[in-house]
């Protein structure tokens, strides 16, 4: 089999709808006319992808919700419809990916602003995942995507709503502890002793110096998990009990 250059890419059935707008209905009607319809129907669509995302993460109470998700995937919707229709020159000359490239980078700097670090917890990782895919979403509606965009919407709504039950569930497995004690008490193996005893899987382990009038402590944060539902608080008494330590506790 030889392979040339004038190979071109088999239109998807969202690519055939788009192509079928954008000659008019097979020239039922005028080219601007499709044009214009195809791009109201993509705005219909980012909207209402959008909304579903925004709405799930509203009803959970997240920062980021309706408004923002909703604002996300029409802005995202509107940027490739820019892309492709209002950018200067033919089909042949114009990169209607450059302008959503920077989109794409620009939608970074909204996500970061979702992430919350509180001591050694960090939250909104989900959210800005979900601002990210939305903003993919509302794309891929303004280029006219929308079966494409249907689908990953409902396998958003899966992974967030029902995929959040299993997380739980695995997780009340698991905590991430926090234990401060002075630096001379050497603590660190025989947590690790006690970790071991226990079948307690240790990951995640950090220990840091901190200063406390003129001496230092010993604060040391790792993530246990066991095999019972009820192994971290029972995990943490043991702790407390065989080296009497100054703080110790589960942060989430």
């Amino acid at each position: 089999m030889i392979l040339t250059n004038n190979y071109t890419t088999p239109l998807s059935i969202d690519g055939r709808i788009v192509n079928f707008f954008e000659t008019g209905f097979d020239g039922l009607v005028s080219e601007s006319i499709g044009v214009s319809l195809l791009i109201f129907l993509s705005i219909i669509f980012a909207v209402g992808f959008s909304a579903a995302i925004g709405m799930q993460r509203e009803k959970n109470g997240h920062p980021a919700g309706f408004r923002t998700h909703l604002l996300i995937g029409l802005g995202s919707a509107l940027i490739m419809i820019i892309s492709i229709y209002a950018a200067p020159g033919s089909y042949e000359t114009r990169d209607p990916m450059r302008l959503a490239a920077a989109g794409v980078t620009g939608i970074g700097f909204l996500g970061a602003g979702a992430i919350i670090q509180n001591g050694f917890s960090i939250r909104g990782l989900t959210s800005a995942a979900s601002i990210w895919i939305t903003m993919a979403i509302g794309m891929c509606s303004g280029a006219g995507y929308f079966i494409v965009g249907f689908i990953v919407t409902a396998l958003t709504l899966l992974f967030l709503t029902f995929f959040h039950k299993i997380e739980v569930k695995a997780s009340s497995k698991s905590a991430v502890i926090m234990i401060v004690t002075r630096v001379e008490d050497k603590s660190l193996d025989k947590i690790i002793n006690i970790c071991n005893e226990n079948n307690i899987k240790v990951s995640e382990l950090s220990s840091e110096l901190v200063k406390d009038g003129d001496s230092y402590l010993s604060r040391i944060v790792f993530k246990g998990t066991g095999d019972k539902k009820d192994a971290m608080p029972q995990l943490v008494m043991k702790l407390t009990q065989e080296i009497q330590p100054i703080e110790c506790k589960i942060l989430h």
